[in-house]
């Protein structure tokens, strides 16, 4: 029996460190369930929601959404030369929602009860939206990740009839994810027909048809990312406790456009880290091309955020108080840094460069949202949250399994495509199918 080359690798010290925390966290979670979350965390009926709501929910979705932009832009816009960063980006959304799920049945009082979720049907609840766009989106996710196995075992035809099938799945997720939001059985009509005669077209040759992944897959990814993504801000527009620096009418545009410019940041911090741990070789091109976009994403969120604080009248607000002010302005450095060095050739080009502005760019994301989900918040009739030193260890041991994971997944899958995968035709990536539609499609 062969043993897989990861488990014949020395343990260096870092994965003895992730391995170390990792266990640190499942210990205290099994501790969480046997005392109750009030051993381990310091919420009470004033601040239900903190630490593990901003970082496991709202940073942790926000950091998982490379994946349905990459996606988007390689198989949808155009952008081919990017492929090589479109499994690492899909592999780090697919373990970023899987812990997510994981780590929200940690913190909620009764976790076994989370299916209700998705038949207590209530159209107007941005909660009940969330749920179901998260549920169907880590099965995209799956699904967008599987060709990976199938490469990995040799399994062609698998990888034939899930190309072949996979539209008519994702029909039945849309309408039946309409029907949900709506209940209305002509709108599940309408959109079902859409979708289908999309199909049909595409299978004709009439419109394109990507020759590696379902077009309707990567629509479904991006619509159900897209609205959730929006919706974590709608669950904080029900609050009177956040402060006018958080609050704004516009916060679910905020989320959306915040995700949008974290995404390739995400992107060329998974890679540059990747180079360094596993000895991939990382993308400079690439990469590079993926800086220069970024000071138009993230001057994009700002004049948005700036703008509605102007539109609002509450500037001042950010000159008064302590630690909202401070958190604000450090959000506000941190992606100001980011554009100077995503900004300056010199910098972007250096080892160092893109790396520390990617870094940037997710720390400010980081400040945002625990802005919105703890500092902004304010319960004067109850003790101000402060985060129990629990609390923190379950999030980093959690996170450090996704790393374990990560790393694993790389050392057994074919995560990461050299050219030779791309073209030989002794390791195809796409299954047999009829010339007309394997024909390249043009960047246009």
């Amino acid at each position: 029996m062969t043993v897989p080359s990861f488990l014949r690798t020395p343990v260096t010290r870092g994965v003895g460190m992730l391995a170390v925390l990792g266990a640190i966290g499942l210990g205290l979670i099994a501790y969480r369930f046997a005392a109750g979350l009030g051993a381990v965390t310091n919420l009470s009926d004033g601040y239900p929601w903190g630490f593990w709501i901003g970082m496991d929910v709202l940073v942790g979705i926000a950091l998982a959404a490379g994946g349905f932009v990459m996606a988007g832009v390689v198989h949808l816009f155009g952008g081919h030369r990017f492929h090589p960063l479109a499994r690492p980006a899909v592999l780090t959304a697919l373990l970023g929602y899987l812990l997510f799920i994981f780590a929200l049945s940690v913190d909620l009082g009764r976790p076994w009860n989370i299916w209700q979720a998705l038949i207590s049907w209530n159209h107007v609840s941005p909660m009940f939206e969330v749920s179901w766009c998260v549920t169907f989106y880590t099965f995209v996710l799956a699904l967008e990740f599987a060709p990976v196995v199938f490469e990995r075992f040799g399994w062609r035809t698998l990888h034939r009839w899930w190309f072949q099938s996979t539209p008519f799945a994702i029909i039945g997720f849309v309408m039946l994810f309409v029907f949900a939001m709506t209940g209305s059985p002509a709108w599940v009509l309408a959109m079902g027909g859409a979708l289908g005669l999309w199909e049909t077209l595409m299978r004709l040759g009439v419109m394109r048809r990507d020759h590696q992944m379902p077009i309707l897959l990567i629509t479904a990814g991006i619509l159900f990312s897209t609205m959730h993504q929006s919706s974590l801000g709608t669950l904080f527009l029900i609050t009177d406790k956040l402060g006018p620096l958080w609050y704004t009418p516009i916060l679910p545009l905020l989320f959306f456009l915040s995700a949008v410019m974290v995404a390739p940041a995400m992107v060329i911090v998974e890679a540059t880290l990747s180079a360094r741990v596993v000895r991939h070789k990382a993308e400079p091109g690439l990469l590079d091309a993926l800086g220069r976009a970024m000071p138009y994403l993230i001057v994009t969120y700002l004049l948005v955020r700036v703008s509605d604080m102007l539109g609002r009248g509450v500037v001042l607000e950010a000159m008064r108080g302590f630690w909202p002010t401070v958190w604000w302005w450090l959000e506000i450095a941190l992606l100001l840094t980011a554009v100077a060095l995503f900004a300056t050739a010199e910098i972007r080009r250096r080892p160092w460069g893109l790396p520390l502005a990617a870094w940037a760019t997710v720390l400010g994301l980081v400040v945002h949202r625990t802005g919105v989900a703890v500092v902004g918040l304010d319960v004067p009739e109850y003790p101000r949250y402060v985060p129990h030193v629990a609390e923190v260890l379950i999030t980093v041991g959690i996170v450090s399994l996704g790393l374990l994971a990560f790393r694993i997944a790389v050392a057994v899958l074919p995560v990461y495509e050299t050219h030779a995968m791309l073209t030989s035709p002794d390791v195809p990536t796409v299954p047999p199918l009829p010339q007309r539609e394997l024909a390249p499609v043009s960047s246009a």
